[in-house]
């Protein structure tokens, strides 16, 4: 009996990886964290270097919560390659989920820490009656640039004379706001009103938000924001389930190689 070859070896464990490889990804584009991060793992206990599936995996962490073992294994590509943009990138957004509360400026907008990036925190994923809106933009950016936000991610309102346009943190256009929320909103916003909004998920054609009453002008005093939000959903402080669903198949699968 003939006995294979060690590259005969190697090479079988590679085409293994590639295939694990594609399954993790078609994981992650369906949201199927769990199944993403088994995949990754057996990948990586062939290769244990493999920083591609590394990156995969603390991505599948992050989307599951579990923001402490992302940010070790981004410190671990790191340590294999210490100019891995991907990691890099991607180990700051771990650091932005702190457990403490959120702070408002005096204009009712979100503060940012040294990272230019919103303390994240469980609270502001908190769906309150009358305070928040889940709400979906149209006018959307082209979908390369849509694929590329994360849920979690804070936006920019910016009012107009009809109509509420959104942008990133850098003053990218995302998208603007349907009318009548759209007019709703500039009405409070003249009276006196603050608002901030954060990404709620993110579609390969959609993109929603959670928009969230910081500051209510005494002369709205009686009057919510908004009289059908959704009902509130409380969200552990470990176990964040944020909904991210990539964009078109081949931007999705550079995507979610690179976080």
């Amino acid at each position: 009996m003939e006995v294979p070859s060690s590259d005969s070896n190697q090479i079988h464990t590679s085409n293994l990886n590639l295939d694990l490889g594609q399954l993790a990804i078609d994981a992650a584009l369906r949201g199927d964290w769990l199944e993403a991060e088994t995949l990754n793992k057996k990948i990586i206990k062939e290769d244990p270097n493999n920083t591609a599936s590394l990156n995969r995996l603390a991505r599948a962490l992050f989307e599951l919560g579990k923001y402490q073992q992302a940010k070790k294994i981004y410190q671990k590509v790191l340590e294999i390659d210490p100019y891995n943009p991907i990691a890099a990138k991607n180990l700051k957004r771990t650091l932005t989920f702190k457990k403490n509360e959120p702070k408002f400026s005096g204009d009712g907008q979100l503060q940012k820490n040294s990272l230019n990036e919103t303390l994240l925190v469980p609270s502001l994923f908190l769906e309150e009656a009358g305070i928040t809106k889940v709400v979906s933009l149209v006018k959307l950016a082209e979908p390369q640039k849509i694929s590329k936000l994360y849920a979690g991610s804070p936006v920019i309102l910016i009012s107009k004379n009809r109509c509420i346009s959104i942008t990133d943190s850098e003053g990218n256009y995302l998208g603007v706001l349907p009318d009548d929320i759209s007019h709703h909103l500039l009405r409070l916003i003249k009276g006196g009103n603050k608002y901030s909004a954060i990404i709620k998920s993110v579609k390969p054609n959609s993109l929603s938000l959670l928009i969230r009453e910081n500051f209510r002008a005494k002369k709205f005093r009686n009057q919510p924001s908004f009289i059908d939000s959704s009902h509130a959903i409380t969200y552990s402080s470990d176990n964040i389930t944020l909904n991210y669903d990539e964009g078109s198949e081949e931007i999705v699968e550079q995507e979610v190689e690179e976080v």
